[in-house]
C-alpha cells in the first residue's frame, strides 16, 4: 500500500518512513459496487483517500435529479474540506466500482500535518484544483449547452493522455454516469453524441471515441458556434 500512497498527490515529497506514518496514521477498508460511503448531511469526522476503485461526488436535489460533483479514482481524496470546516458532508459518496480506500480521522490527520508540513501544502494545492473543477462546472452547467460540455470533455481526456497526439479515447464512465457528471440526462447525451458525430469531428464505436477533427472539437469546447 505504502506504494500507492506514494503516488498520491496529497503524500508527494514524502520520505519512505514518513508514508508509513501515514499508513499507520489511516485505516484501510472495502466498499462493494453501488455502496454509499457517507449520506450529505452525516457528520463530517473523518476524509478518505481512493487506493482503487472509484467514487462518485453528487449531491441529490429533492425531486431525485443526480448531479456528480467530481469522479474519484485511485490516488484522489475526497471530504477534506467538510472536515477541516467541522461541519457535515454537503454531498454524498457512492462507489461506482469496488474501491479500496484510506480514512484519516480529523483529530489523527492534524497530528500528522502538524508534523509534516508538506502534507498540509499538498492539499491546499489539490482543494484549489477542486475549487476551479467546481468553478468550471458550474459555468458549463449554466452557460453552456450539452454539445459544448461533451467536447470539454473530451478534450479534457486528450490532455490527460500521455500521447500528446493521441487521437481515441475509451471511455470508462458509463452513460447514465457521465450524462450526470455533465448535467444532462442519457437521452440527451446521446443526442450530443449524434450531433458531433454527424459534424465530422467525432466518430463513436461503443466506448471508444475516434477524434477526428481535433482543431473543431476544442472550437466547440471554447464555445464557437458550429
Amino acid at each position: 500500500m505504502r506504494q500507492l500512497l506514494a503516488r498520491a498527490p496529497l503524500f508527494s515529497g514524502l520520505s519512505p518512513r514518513e508514508l508509513e506514518v501515514v499508513e499507520q496514521t489511516g485505516q484501510t477498508f472495502s466498499v462493494e459496487r453501488g455502496r454509499f460511503i457517507f449520506m450529505e448531511g452525516d457528520p463530517a469526522d473523518r476524509f478518505f483517500l481512493v487506493l482503487s476503485g472509484k467514487i462518485k461526488i453528487q449531491k441529490s436535489s429533492p425531486e431525485g435529479k443526480e448531479q456528480i460533483l467530481l469522479i474519484a479514482g485511485p490516488g484522489d481524496s475526497f471530504g477534506e474540506a467538510a472536515l477541516f470546516a467541522g461541519t457535515s458532508f454537503p454531498a454524498s459518496a457512492e462507489t461506482i466500482e469496488t474501491a479500496r480506500l484510506i480514512a484519516f480521522s480529523r483529530d489523527s490527520f492534524l497530528t500528522l500535518i502538524k508534523r509534516h508540513p508538506v502534507v498540509a501544502a499538498n492539499m491546499i494545492a489539490g482543494l484549489s484544483l477542486r475549487l476551479h473543477h467546481l468553478t468550471r462546472l458550474v459555468q458549463q452547467i449554466s452557460l453552456e449547452d450539452i454539445s459544448t460540455r461533451l467536447a470539454g470533455y473530451l478534450m479534457d481526456k486528450l490532455k490527460e493522455s500521455s500521447d500528446p497526439d493521441a487521437a481515441t479515447i475509451r471511455l470508462t464512465e458509463k452513460k447514465m454516469v457521465l450524462a450526470s457528471l455533465l448535467g444532462t440526462v442519457p437521452e440527451t447525451l446521446s443526442r450530443a453524441f449524434r450531433r458531433l458525430s454527424k459534424l465530422g469531428i467525432i466518430a463513436v464505436d461503443r466506448q471508444q471515441i475516434t477524434i477526428i477533427n481535433r482543431r473543431r472539437l476544442a472550437e466547440v469546447a471554447d464555445g464557437k458556434k458550429f
